[in-house]
């Protein structure tokens, strides 16, 4: 009796466990994929080659170790709106209130694309246009314009940078950041929390521990700027403020 009690208990044991392998994710590795990738595909370590990556709930996660290269419709509506961005510069100024008073700029804040996949590319981008899922960048990206959740490198992007957290160095039109541990070289930049460097025509902040560079810079904390005109918290300066 206590004989059959045990090959019953262990049979149990056995099917429990075959049948929980039968729900494992089974995940699949490529050295070239065509773009958007297939949901199959979780991670490729060579060459990804498309129109882009776009929202698809069904997949979590794909990673990308090497090079990808978009030639997505982006760039259309991109040129627009940063041709209307210079035309419309001294609007943006006003309207990021270069002269307020107000201390609180939550709006510097770059919002974070909650879309899936998750997308995490270590190596190179070379894109005509941006992402739009969720994407962390790690090496060197080169498109028109490209927004990131987080960047660890260099973005070189005529129209533009956004990121929520950026550690390196981005160049473009518009550079805006919620946290940027490096540098940003552009028209207009805006960061939520400096550590590093703003160099541009208008540079704003609202927390800084970095050095703004421009004609115009603004700061809602302290931080040491050299510019034309400079104002931070506390007062306003030609050519230095601290």
């Amino acid at each position: 009796m206590k004989t059959t009690i045990l090959i019953f208990l262990l049979f149990n044991v056995f099917l429990c466990s075959a049948q929980d392998s039968l729900f494992v994710k089974q995940t699949h590795t490529q050295i070239f994929s065509l773009s958007p990738i297939s949901k199959k595909v979780d991670k490729v370590n060579g060459l990804v080659f498309g129109v882009g990556h776009f929202e698809n709930k069904n997949i979590e996660k794909q990673t990308i170790n090497g090079l990808n290269i978009e030639a997505n419709p982006a760039p259309i509506a991109g040129v627009f709106i940063g041709f209307l961005s210079i035309i419309y510069m001294p609007e943006i100024i006003k309207n990021k209130s270069w002269k307020s008073s107000d201390s609180t700029r939550n709006d510097f804040k770059i919002e974070n694309w909650n879309y899936y996949p998750k997308l995490k590319i270590n190596g190179i981008n070379l894109s005509s246009g941006c992402f739009f899922v969720s994407t962390e960048m790690n090496g060197l990206n080169i498109s028109l314009g490209n927004k990131f959740e987080k960047l660890n490198g260099i973005s070189i992007a005529p129209l533009g940078t956004l990121s929520d957290k950026q550690n390196g160095f981005s160049l473009g039109i518009i550079n805006a950041n919620t946290i940027l541990n490096g540098a940003v070289f552009g028209l207009y930049n805006q960061t939520y929390q400096l550590n590093g460097l703003q160099f541009g025509l208008v540079n704003q902040v609202q927390k800084s521990t970095g050095i703004q560079v421009g004609i115009f810079n603004r700061s809602y904390s302290r931080g040491l700027q050299f510019g034309i005109w400079n104002k931070n918290i506390k007062h306003s300066f030609p050519i230095i403020n601290w």
